[in-house]
């Protein structure tokens, strides 16, 4: 084996720990019983709408997984509602093992879509009355090129721009932008229509959602928290352009949350 290679073996373990580790095993099987958990919370959820075609449940995967263990979350993900076009709505699951005394889920909601509906099962019941996003135009942006890959390349350009930050507890937190976007979709039939998510993340734990999108023409932003963060400010080059206005909590709220006791796999009752 040459230097090389030896060093990436060692790099490789290091990271994926090796296919015969019992803890490594015993940590995928965990993380493959919590997901699971979340999915059938969130199969649960029936959409209803007075809109012809729209959709009447969440995807069976989730967009993005994460855990936060700073703030107590050692499984959590992203499911987005629709297939096609901009997503509807976000909800995400995170797995607490100790909140309010005992074993939680717990549920953040994200209204993308001025038509209204409701999302009810299980624990959820929710109808809200509006859409969370206010597109705006990203100043200084170049026109869209016309290929759908090199749009790609401009939006992640684009997206280095901004910044982001939050107030949890007394305590300032930036927030770091995922290079990657979660989602890639069309927003409407004109040429040239293009569009992505980013996320604005503490750690991986996802806090706003910043949506860009082109209509052939120019670029537009918008952006959803998925934070309860008691401020939360969003930048472009600097310049603050957006700040969450106060959470009011309610499931008739385009932003809201909720939680639910759960039986997480690998979490004893009562733990703390």
């Amino acid at each position: 084996m040459t230097s090389t290679a030896a060093v990436a073996l060692v790099l490789f373990l290091a990271e994926n720990g090796r296919p015969d580790d019992p803890q490594k095993q015993k940590e995928d099987e965990l993380s493959a019983r919590r997901l699971e958990l979340m999915q059938k919370r969130i199969a649960s959820v029936q959409v209803k709408s007075s809109e012809a075609d729209f959709p009447t449940d969440f995807a069976s995967k989730p967009i993005f997984r994460y855990f936060d263990p700073a703030r107590g979350y050692i499984s959590a993900a992203v499911w987005k509602l629709g297939g096609q076009g901009r997503p509807r709505a976000f909800i995400t699951t995170e797995l607490r093992p100790n909140f309010f005394g005992s074993p939680r889920i717990v549920y953040e909601y994200l209204s993308l879509t001025p038509t209204r509906f409701s999302a009810t099962g299980g624990d959820v019941h929710w109808e809200p009355k509006g859409s969370a996003l206010d597109f705006k135009s990203i100043p200084a942006a170049p026109p869209p090129e016309e290929t759908a890959p090199r749009r790609l390349l401009q939006m992640r350009a684009m997206a280095k721009r901004f910044g982001g930050s939050e107030l949890v507890e007394k305590e300032n937190c930036d927030l770091r932008l995922l290079p990657q976007p979660v989602d890639r979709y069309s927003p409407s039939a004109s040429d040239g229509a293009d569009g992505a998510i980013f996320l604005l993340a503490y750690g991986t734990n996802p806090e706003l959602a910043l949506f860009m999108e082109s209509d052939g023409k120019g670029w537009n932003f918008a952006v959803g928290r998925l934070s309860g963060a008691r401020s939360i400010t969003l930048t472009i080059d600097g310049a603050q352009v957006w700040e969450g206005t106060p959470v009011q909590y309610g499931m008739d709220q385009s932003y809201t949350a909720s939680n639910a006791l759960a039986e997480i796999p690998g979490i004893a009752p009562g733990s703390n």
